[in-house]
């Protein structure tokens, strides 16, 4: 196989919704199903996020110490077609290695900390980055396990080019409503 295996895991309500009808994330996940996240994210290479992801949620994509015995940092991965991830983001600082996968064409000319490489790959007809290239140059760089977080848009793009090799789903018991809340595809 010449691209990583790829995991996707998300939680979502029992009426399937991953996040707020505002697009903010809201838990849903147990305290239970977290400290299991965290073992799976300590047991990958990387993690995968869109960039609606970081721009709704901000997320720091690592690995917290309480849920693991031997903490490892998976590298973190921002599927980011046209460079928008802030400088601040929680994912772009610290120590940890961040891959921003942008366009080709895209020029990006942000400053961002040492730990931050921009990966030019190529997109497909729709302007999405084309993920069976992003696999490929992921796996050239080490990567041999792939966790998916999200968002949506992410998650259903991995699953309809079938580039998905085991998925989990948290299924919380609450509603959370809405016709333009985001679900899992």
């Amino acid at each position: 196989m010449n691209r990583p295996y790829v995991i996707i895991n998300c939680a979502m309500s029992a009426d399937g919704k991953i996040a707020l009808p505002t697009r903010k994330q809201f838990r849903i996940s147990s305290e239970e199903d977290i400290a299991r996240v965290h073992r799976l994210r300590n047991s990958c290479d990387a993690i995968l996020v869109g960039i609606e992801t970081i721009l709704n949620d901000d997320p720091k994509l690592t690995v917290k110490e309480k849920y693991v015995e031997k903490t490892r940092q998976p590298a973190r991965i921002i599927l980011d077609t046209h460079c928008r991830t802030p400088i601040n983001a929680l994912a772009v600082k610290g120590e940890i290695e961040t891959l921003i996968i942008t366009a080709e064409e895209t020029k990006c000319d942000k400053k961002y900390g040492g730990n931050v490489k921009i990966i030019p790959c190529s997109t497909t007809r729709d302007g999405f980055i084309d993920l069976q290239h992003t696999l490929r140059l992921l796996h050239g760089r080490g990567i041999k396990t792939l966790l998916v977080e999200g968002g949506g848009t992410v998650i259903w793009s991995f699953l309809r080019e079938k580039l998905v090799d085991e998925l989990y789903i948290y299924i919380g018991s609450l509603i959370i409503g809405g016709r333009e809340t985001p679900t899992p595809v």
